[in-house]
Formats: C-alpha cells, structure tokens, sequence
C-alpha cells in the first residue's frame, strides 16, 4: 500500500518526519488544522508547526524520539499546541512512533483540541477554577490514551494484514478496509445523539462494527463469536458501547487474543430479569510478558463509563486460558423496556 494512501486512511492529522527533522509526507486533514498547502510544508522542519518560544527544545525531543521505536503520546498528561500558518496557536494532542522500516522517520497523529478547550473556558468560572484545572488534566490524560491507543490499533492492523498477505496488492486491499473500517468505528463513538441514525443499532451491530477491523479475513471472522437476542438500543447508550468494545479490543491487541495467530474472542449478551449480562472472553495460548496485573487507564475509564452512564458494574477475572470481563447494565438504561421484547 502506497505510504501516501496509508496516511490518508488514518481518520486523524497525520505527518511524516525524517531524521533530520523535515516533513516528507502529510494528509489533507494535517493541512486543514494548520491551515497550509501541502507545497508550503512538504521539505520544510516540523518546527513550523510549533510555537516560535518552543522550538529550540523540541528538535532536542524529536531526536531522541528516533532512537525509541515505541509508541507514545507527546507530553502525555499535558495540554500542548501547535501554531497554525496564520500564526494562531490552538491546543493538539500528539501521539508518536519511528518506523524503523521506513528508515529514521516518525509519524506524528495530531488531533485538534480546539473545540474541547473552548467549551471548558466558556463553562468556567472563578468558583470552580481549581475544579476546572483538575478536570482539564483528566481530559488531556483521556486524549492521549485515545491517541496511544489509535497508534498501537494502527501499528497492529499492519502486522494483521501482513500475516495473511499472499502478495503486496493483497496487503494494500486488506489494510486499505481495516483502516476505513477503524475510521467508521471512530464515527460511531462520536456520533451525537441529535444524529437522526442514533438509536437504530443492535449490541450485535455496535460490536461487528467495532470488530469489524478484525474480522476482515474469513479465518479471523471464525475466530470471533458473537451470541445474544436482537436488542436495539438508544443513541447515547450506542456510542458508550462502542467506546467500551474499542477499549476491550484495543487490549486484546496489546496483550491478548487479538495479539495471537491462535487466539480467539467470544462475546455473548443475555437478559436475566430486567438486565442485560454482556460477557467478553478470550482465549489466547499466553499472554504477552507485558500484561499489566493491575487495571490501567483505558480499563479504569471503561469500568467509571459503565458505572456512570449505565449504572451498571464490570467484573474481570484472568485465567490460564485469556481474559473473561462481565459487565451487567439495567435495561431500562440501555433504552430498552422490557415491554418492548
């Protein structure tokens, strides 16, 4: 697949930077934050992208970015910015990884933050100033994990595509459709409930959606099970259902079922009374060294979503065999009534 169509699949800004610092490949959505033509950028330092006091120490940063081939997040935890053609200057969140098979370059993932700052400076005021603040650095942290996560999704939709390639046009076309297939996942987590297609899917339509990127291929289709009754629920409940399979997904990439050749995921979701009972479980031979013992952030944000939007609970058990997390919401919440079964 041709690098150029490979970032412009990427649903977010996206730039390449060589070793020496200049820009050497960018998509149209990068040229829309920053308000240039792709000519004015193309060959020109990444510095031109950041605030003029903050240059000098970011050329520092990005050199020895080059030497890590691991993904992260730019001034994880921070609020950073970026400085538009116009000489604006407007919050981002930066998500990094070299690629050491395109040589020394970098690819940078830039999502504006615009938007986000602007509706908690209009919100705030002086007697919840320091709340404010505190919320400001739980929302950064939420960014960057969203931005990380995008990353490692990316980094691991390649090696899929790769594994099961028989020839360079195959490789293109299957991670040409995970990649569109990962921007349609994005849409429905941000679809607003005024969206007049809002409350119209199923669980078992929210759930292909978002293992649709892993089910590209009829061999990773037979390792995905999905079982449970036809339950379509509202807009808003749709949108937390796609964060929380996207959670549960992008940590099977990291460490488990989705990690392995062998490994497999089966989902089922059941009413027992006036709840509904949805159970993820993998099956992998082992899980990577690397898996956490503890909750991270990405599962601490899904057990607080599910507690808050659903005022429902998560259980999550490991066993020699993979993962096993039960999470337990009322139906009326979900928006379904058991009237309407």
């Amino acid at each position: 697949m041709p690098f150029q169509d490979f970032l412009d699949a990427i649903p977010a800004g996206a730039v390449a930077v060589d070793g020496q610092g200049e820009i050497a490949a960018l998509n149209e959505e990068l040229l829309d934050q920053f308000g240039y033509r792709a000519d004015e950028l193309l060959g020109e330092r990444i510095e031109l992208l950041i605030p003029s006091p903050l240059r000098g120490d970011h050329i520092g940063h990005r050199s020895r970015l080059v030497e890590n081939h691991h993904a992260r997040v730019m001034g994880a935890g921070e609020i950073l910015h970026g400085q538009r053609k116009d000489g604006s200057i407007f919050p981002v969140e930066v998500g990094l990884r070299a690629l050491p098979f395109e040589g020394d370059f970098v690819l940078a993932i830039v999502s504006d933050r615009s938007d986000q700052a602007r509706a908690v400076a209009s919100e705030a005021h002086e007697e919840v100033l320091a709340h404010e603040l505190k919320h400001q650095q739980v929302v950064a942290r939420e960014m960057g994990h969203r931005v990380k996560n995008l990353l490692a999704t990316v980094t691991a939709l390649i090696t899929l595509s790769a594994r099961g390639a028989t020839s360079p046009k195959a490789m293109e076309e299957s991670l040409r459709g995970r990649l569109i297939a990962l921007s349609s996942v994005i849409d429905l987590s941000l679809r607003s409930p005024s969206d007049p297609a809002g409350g119209t899917l199923s669980i078992e339509e929210v759930l292909r959606a978002v293992l649709s990127p892993f089910m590209w291929t009829s061999v990773e289709a037979d390792k995905i099970s999905l079982t449970g009754p036809c339950l379509v629920v509202g807009a808003r409940p749709a949108e937390v259902l796609a964060l929380v399979f996207h959670e549960l997904s992008t940590n099977a990439l990291k460490y488990g079922s989705f990690r392995h050749s062998d490994g497999r995921v089966d989902v089922t979701w059941e009413l027992i009374e006036d709840q509904v009972v949805l159970t993820w479980q993998e099956r992998a031979i082992q899980f990577v060294a690397a898996t956490p013992s503890v909750p991270g952030f990405g599962m601490t944000l899904m057990r607080r979503l599910i507690e808050m939007e659903f005022r429902g609970r998560t259980e999550r058990q490991v066993t020699d065999l993979g993962w096993t997390t039960r999470i337990t919401v009322p139906l009326s919440v979900l928006g379904i009534s058991p009237a309407k079964l």
